[in-house]
């Protein structure tokens, strides 16, 4: 288990916030440094970017609390001088929204989702259940006893880091985020807390909010509305999709400013049909980057791209988000009209696989979250509910019932391609994450559990009995399958999965 004692052998150390700080990714900084410091290390904070920190309340934050963070200009960061740890703070090394700067060895430290290109990185320490990343730094220092009370200005900003990326603590879930808040209480200023709170706009801010809001383009049979600021600080976007999304018939609010070289977009959503996540995943990809969670997104589209495509980037927002509402289908697996009889039916081929009894995993009603190649899935763990695990890493879940109707135990060895997909379970309580491979039993198929499937033409989202505030998330070419002795087991499966493990049944 990591610690950050591990980040005591190395003396020349530089904590990177993203480009555009916030308090959480400053304050994650901060805790961290002073851990550092008080080691005896030569550390630095420093964020990069185009654009020196704006938001008021961030640049009181600094003064007040006595921060030291630099800026590096992006032109600068290729000449930077290589540190022998870079630790990137509520951002991860290679992403849109941090400028890559070399080191000898990279850590990250986050509580947003890992990307493709958290791969990069050395040392990764992931908390995505968690509110804030400074929730993750009390959690790391309090492991190894820092002493909060020595320095009154670290626990003040970590309070009012987990308390911005919360929305004033309305947001709070995880056990985790309630212990540092009522915790690092007796040892912070409360009134510095509470001023910094309160300068969250300068005039000049307020204004470009109200414009803003005042100026929007809505498609209220989908819910959203699209909305373009003036050249601001990021945060503010923000802090727009914040209160537009408080509008009664708003459940998807976009938010972008057009800046020098592209424009900077904030998602909110609050509808089970769209996350965040996918929709800036949409309408970033090819011309820019962008990530973050089912309610919260945030990305950046290149100019470049746009021109290239000789249009503006107010033309192509408002072309992509309408192009996105209208690019999926939904189906929800309790209630459907499939057409079965324009489907195939196939059975699976007689390929080992594995299985595992949640409950051997987590003890028993355990919160538990499953990734799946297709989409995330809830379940709580039972002894009635298996996992199987396919070829390529994939799993999702069955109830024991079906499984034994489905499949038969065997001794012979599952190959499982890690390379793909190393297969995991998420403790949402606690975030523990565990391999399910050292658990796993092998079964194979019974050949008796035939299923209508075919090719979608479209993607497709499909709310499963299993996850009916999630979906599964097919993309053209894939396979949507449900079985033949339950129309209502609705599913997705992956289209290079579904080749190598399904074949047409001979009647």
């Amino acid at each position: 288990m990591f610690t950050l004692s591990e980040f005591l052998k190395y003396d020349n150390i530089v904590i990177q916030c993203h480009d555009h700080p916030d308090p959480d990714t400053i304050s994650s900084a901060f805790g961290i440094y002073s851990y550092l410091q008080r080691n005896g290390k030569n550390v630095k904070i420093i964020y990069s970017g185009l654009e020196q920190i704006k938001k008021r309340n961030v640049q009181l934050m600094i003064e007040w609390l006595n921060i030291p963070v630099e800026h590096v200009k992006s032109s600068d960061a290729e000449d930077f001088p290589k540190p022998q740890l870079l630790i990137c703070v509520d951002c991860q090394y290679g992403e849109g929204n941090v400028t890559r700067i070399e080191a000898e060895t990279v850590a990250v430290i986050d509580h947003h989702r890992q990307t493709a290109n958290g791969g990069e990185s050395d040392i990764v320490v992931i908390q995505s259940q968690l509110g804030s990343c400074a929730t993750l730094v009390w959690d790391l220092l309090t492991d190894v006893d820092f002493d909060f009370s020595l320095d009154k200005d670290v626990p003040a900003s970590l309070y009012y880091g987990l308390l911005t990326d919360t929305n004033n603590f309305s947001e709070i879930n995880h056990p985790l985020d309630k212990d540092m808040r009522d915790e690092l209480q007796m040892y912070c200023d409360r009134g510095i807390v509470r001023r910094l709170s309160l300068c969250n706009l300068t005039l000049d801010e307020l204004e470009i909010a109200g414009v803003a809001l005042l100026r929007n383009r809505n498609c209220f049979h989908n819910r959203y509305a699209l909305f373009r600021a003036e050249s601001c600080d990021p945060n503010i976007l923000g802090f727009i999709s914040d209160i537009a999304l408080q509008v009664d018939i708003v459940d998807i609010c976009v938010v972008y400013s057009i800046r020098d070289g592209g424009a900077k977009i904030s998602v909110r959503s609050c509808s089970r049909e769209v996350m965040a996540s996918d929709y800036i995943e949409y309408i970033t990809r090819d011309v820019g980057s962008g990530g973050g969670h089912r309610d919260k997104a945030g990305g950046w589209i290149n100019k470049s791209a746009t021109d290239d495509m000789n249009i503006t980037i107010t033309e192509y927002m408002n072309m992509k988000t309408e192009e996105y509402f209208k690019s999926y289908d939904i189906i929800n697996a309790l209630k459907h009209d499939i057409d079965t009889a324009s489907m195939t039916k196939y059975i699976k081929k007689r390929i080992p696989k594995g299985f595992v009894v949640s409950s051997e995993v987590f003890p028993e009603n355990t919160p538990l979250m499953i990734r799946t190649l297709e989409g995330d899935s809830n379940i709580r763990a039972s002894a009635d509910i298996y996992l199987m695990i396919g070829i390529l890493g994939e799993v999702y879940p069955i109830k024991k019932e079906k499984f034994h109707s489905y499949y038969v135990l065997c001794d012979e060895e599952v190959n499982i391609s890690e390379e793909i997909y190393t297969p995991t379970v998420k403790n949402e309580t606690t975030g523990e994450v565990r391999e399910l491979i050292p658990y796993m039993n092998s079964c194979i198929s019974t050949g008796e559990a035939p299923i209508f499937a075919k090719v979608l033409t479209r993607d497709t989202k499909v709310f499963t009995d299993w996850n009916p505030n999630g979906y599964m998330y097919g993309k053209a070419g894939d396979y949507l399958a449900l079985k033949c002795d339950d129309i209502n087991d609705v599913y997705i499966i992956e289209h290079n999965i579904f080749n190598l493990t399904y074949e047409e049944l001979k009647l």
